[in-house]
């Protein structure tokens, strides 16, 4: 343990180094547009991907069409990360990283995303917008502020954002085409909403069951106007409903159901159920879902403490999947006067992951100082060693 802890520093250096990708062997192809009035444009195919579960991206990198959208409209940063995210890991359950490539969506525009996500009947600048997928309020005097309130209540916008993502499979003349979309429907837990701008907050939760009945129309009425777009009626495509956090939440929040609408069908049959979570460290939910991990993360903690007596504490973001712990992040904050207390620390906290935690999950721990990024420590489920890398 002490010779390998010896060369850590050295092992930080070269880490990143020796995963730098080669771009050798790349692969042209025509990328061709499913719109009858677009030309096919040539894209490469990069000899190598992240990861085996990281599906490979088409270059130039084409951003999504309705780019920016999503950070205007979901409120935790936790939730935009999340959703993009989880929105492609679901995806290799129905395209294979092995056959498909990734791109962001080229389809659902600014301009169509934002009309579908205003209230039906009238747009907030009071234009008319028979395309809003949120509940239409009922004319009400704007003065007459206690039935303005129950109007919101009773009709809240549950429908934060529609992400789009694109797949792209190899055809045999040497060309890629869309196989495949992927859509997440951002729905709202809590609606937090003004009668009067300026004016004071109020908030509506929104259960689980309610909000399930709102995505599942809303769904239906996404996938009719999807297949009257050109060039997609016969696609495949996979739907899948995350459940927004509170707005000030420290986790994000989970996928909670699925659905794959087969080519040229525009019929949604049934929603497969999705059981994961976040749950945060310190906090009484992790007690109660996993009490081993929990008392593993205080003794965890005591033993940082014997290192840092002064440290503020650390913050863990657990992830489940069925109930199985997948990832665990951790974020410890230190404040440090020197390179050399970073590199001593950092290998304290290797030897308390070897010797402390179980590799049956992804472990990431970021150790930070006034904001910044100090060191990385990364172990993948079932290898033995952590990875570090030390930031300059």
């Amino acid at each position: 343990m002490n010779k390998k802890l010896a060369t850590l520093s050295i092992a930080a250096v070269i880490i990143l180094a020796s995963c730098a990708p080669s771009y050798d062997n790349q692969e042209e192809v025509v990328e061709d547009n499913t719109s009858e009035q677009d030309s096919g444009e040539t894209a490469i195919i990069p000899s190598h991907s992240v990861t085996e579960e990281e599906y490979q991206v088409l270059l130039p990198y084409k951003m999504s069409q309705s780019r920016g959208v999503i950070t205007n409209q979901i409120a935790n940063r936790l939730d935009i990360d999340a959703i993009e995210q989880g929105l492609r890991r679901h995806s290799t359950d129905v395209y294979d990283p092995d056959d498909y490539y990734f791109q962001e969506g080229q389809k659902l525009t600014t301009d169509i995303v934002y009309n579908w996500l205003e209230r039906y009947g009238k747009k907030e600048s009071g234009k008319d917008n028979p395309l809003g997928l949120n509940p239409a309020l009922p004319d009400i005097n704007e003065k007459d502020t206690e039935r303005m309130i129950e109007a919101e209540r009773n009709n809240p916008k549950y429908l934060s954002h529609i992400l789009e993502q694109n797949y792209l499979i190899k055809t045999d003349d040497n060309a890629v085409q869309l196989g495949g979309i992927s859509i997440a429907l951002s729905m709202k837990s809590n609606y937090r909403f003004q009668t009067e701008v300026g004016g004071p907050y109020y908030y509506e939760d929104i259960s689980m069951k309610k909000m399930m009945s709102e995505a599942n129309k809303i769904a239906k009425e996404v996938i009719s106007r999807i297949r009257q777009m050109d060039g997609l009626a016969d696609v495949p495509i996979m739907v899948a409903i995350y459940r927004e956090e509170a707005r000030d939440s420290l986790v994000p929040g989970n996928f909670v159901a699925k659905t794959n609408v087969k080519s040229g069908s525009s019929s949604i049959k049934d929603w497969k159920k999705i059981n994961e979570k976040y749950v945060l460290f310190p906090s009484s939910d992790l007690t109660k879902k996993d009490p081993d991990t929990n008392a593993n993360l205080k003794d965890f903690e005591i033993d940082v403490s014997k290192y840092f007596p002064n440290y503020v504490g650390i913050i863990g973001k657990s992830f489940y999947v069925d109930d199985q712990l997948k990832k665990l992040t951790l974020e410890i904050p230190i404040r440090f006067n020197g390179k050399a207390e970073v590199v001593g620390f950092t290998q304290y906290v290797y030897g308390l992951i070897v010797d402390g935690f179980e590799n049956h999950f992804d472990l990431e721990v970021n150790i930070t100082s006034s904001n910044k990024q100090e060191s990385l420590i990364y172990r993948k489920a079932g290898e033995e060693e952590p990875n570090v890398h030390i930031y300059d």
